[in-house]
Formats: C-alpha cells, sequence, structure tokens
C-alpha cells in the first residue's frame, strides 16, 4: 500500500471492483488471483474498501436467496454461527460480509483498514479469501435457485 487513502483512479478502482465480482460470479479463480494481486499492489484504504464492498455484496445477495434475511430495520442482524476450523483469512472475510450485510459501514472499514496496513501477501490473501467465501455463497445460491432445494 502507498500510505495515500486513494492510490488508484475512480475508473480504475470501477474496473476492478466489476472485475473482482465477475470473477466471484463466474467462479473464476485465474481471474480472482489477479484482480487481488493488482488490488493488493496498487490500492490505497479507500481503494480497497471499494472493491471489498463490490465483493462483499456478492456474498450478501448470494446469502439472501439461501437464508431469509433479518429485518434489519427491527434491530435483527446477520450473526456468525459457527467458525470452528475457520482460518483467520476465512475468518476475515465471514466476518467482513457480516457487517456488510448489517450494513455497518464502520466495521467494514475497520476491517479493511487492518488488512490496508498488512504486507502485500495478506492483502492478497485476504480478498482471495473473501473472493472464495463470496464465490462458494454464489455458487450455492445458483443451486438453490435451480434445484429449489437449501444446501447447508
Amino acid at each position: 500500500m502507498t500510505g495515500r487513502a486513494w492510490s488508484m483512479s475512480p475508473g480504475v478502482v470501477a474496473f476492478w471492483s466489476r472485475t473482482g465480482a465477475e470473477a466471484v460470479r463466474a467462479g473464476n479463480d485465474g481471474l480472482a488471483v489477479e484482480v487481488a494481486g493488482q488490488v493488493a499492489e496498487g490500492g490505497g484504504l479507500l481503494d480497497l474498501v471499494a472493491v471489498y464492498r463490490c465483493v462483499a455484496d456478492v456474498a450478501v445477495r448470494a446469502l439472501a436467496v439461501l437464508h431469509t434475511p433479518p429485518d434489519l430495520t427491527r434491530g435483527q442482524r446477520w450473526v456468525l454461527t459457527s467458525t470452528e476450523g475457520a482460518t483467520n483469512d476465512q475468518l476475515f472475510a465471514v466476518r467482513l460480509v457480516t457487517a456488510y450485510a448489517n450494513r455497518d459501514s464502520d466495521m467494514v472499514t475497520a476491517l479493511v483498514a487492518a488488512v490496508a496496513e498488512a504486507p502485500e501477501d495478506e492483502r492478497v490473501q485476504s480478498l482471495r479469501s473473501l473472493m472464495t467465501y463470496a464465490a462458494g455463497c454464489h455458487a450455492q445460491a445458483a443451486h438453490y435457485r435451480s434445484e429449489g432445494t437449501e444446501t447447508s
């Protein structure tokens, strides 16, 4: 990270955000690796926040197909029920998606800010884990839609 809030132009951030979301939806691991590398290498904090939010949105939309969403206006929230056996990167991904699903912008920003200060390889791995988690949610939702049965 370069230490600046924005390091990429808005157009470049938009490109990598769209490309990251598409890689997740398509299950394109090679493209996901490229996105994670480019964003981790050249992105400032706000660039990372934008890309992470875009990828998290794919997961949240899929989770809304798989589970009845809580009514956030009535104080209900998405919660983590089990993280047993999860690696730190996987736990980060689930926490970020949960915060995003609950519209907790402060927590999303705090989680990404912590990653932004990490070494580049950790930034790459955190985004890869988020993309893998989102891809899994998306695939389960697609299966649920096509088969009409919920999977765990």
